[in-house]
């Protein structure tokens, strides 16, 4: 039986192997080679030494972790509300993942038009409520852009959240609340002492995907503020871009992929090793 299931499972070993192993194999054997096309060398990697490393980094990190931030916090409640057993609820779960489906290039484009100086919806709502005197280019702003991008990044971003933990909140069994209803704990109670313990691993798991995926997105950024202004919105996988298609350096880009993936796979470690220590405090 063991040698059936082996050679059942060896053709998806293989495509994984072609489709993932070996590319991500072919990007770090490049990182090592200069655009000049000489030996393999760690030159590439002086970038993390250089003047942008830090900046292009805390952009990513601001983007990626508040973005996150906003989906936890906007999809527990969402998820406690859809769990009810309210009026077309059905219409709003599918609205609520309805960002999901949509092309980057659709939310890119809605947000533009939002931001837009003359006659987008923030700066009217600015204008008419007293916050702003004058119109302002929300994503030409230093003050403004990187929060634009955030929020659209979090737009985007939720209902994978949303999704994750309402399935979790679905599998959480109805006696442990009536148990908890019977010694007297009230909605509050209930919520901070069996709700969110259930649903803390759910937490931990979208937080972890949401966080990893929106530090490495390249498309909302890019197509909103190229990077812009004045470098500001510029993370790592911008940078990426440039050093391939800019500036045809796929020796740096490849170098620059590794340490994407490389902080990637440190959030992960990071988020399960507290989620390992939560769970033991619970147990």
């Amino acid at each position: 039986m063991q040698i059936a299931g082996l050679v059942l499972v060896t053709p998806a070993i293989v495509l994984l192997s072609m489709v993932v192993a070996g590319p991500f194999v072919y990007v770090v054997w490049q990182s090592f080679f200069e655009k000049d096309g000489k030996g393999a060398t760690l030159a590439n990697y002086d970038w993390f030494m250089g003047p942008d490393f830090w900046p292009t980094l805390s952009h990513g990190l601001v983007i990626g972790g508040l973005s996150t931030l906003i989906e936890v916090v906007v999809a527990v409640p969402l998820a406690l509300l859809l769990n009810e057993r309210i009026p077309a609820r059905g219409l709003l779960r599918g609205l609520v993942t309805l960002p999901w489906a949509v092309p980057t290039i659709a939310v890119a484009t809605a947000f533009l038009w939002l931001a837009d100086p003359f006659y987008g919806l923030f700066d009217q709502i600015g204008l008419e409520t007293g916050v702003l005197k004058q119109p302002i280019s929300v994503l030409g702003d230093p003050h403004y852009a990187i929060w634009a991008v955030t929020v659209a990044t979090a737009w985007k971003g939720l209902p994978l959240v949303f999704i994750v933990i309402l399935s979790s909140l679905q599998a959480l069994q109805a006696q442990y609340l009536e148990a908890a209803k019977v010694d007297g704990a009230w909605r509050l109670a209930q919520f901070r002492y069996v709700v969110l313990p259930h649903l803390g691993s759910a937490i931990a798991l979208s937080a972890v995907l949401s966080g990893i995926y929106n530090f490495a997105l390249f498309d909302i950024a890019y197509l909103l503020t190229g990077g812009g202004p004045a470098g500001l919105t510029t993370t790592w996988p911008l940078v990426l871009y440039n050093q391939e298609f800019a500036a045809f350096d796929s020796g740096r880009a490849s170098a620059v992929g590794v340490a994407i993936f490389l902080a990637g796979v440190l959030a992960l470690v990071v988020v399960l090793g507290l989620d390992a220590l939560r769970r033991r405090r619970y147990t």
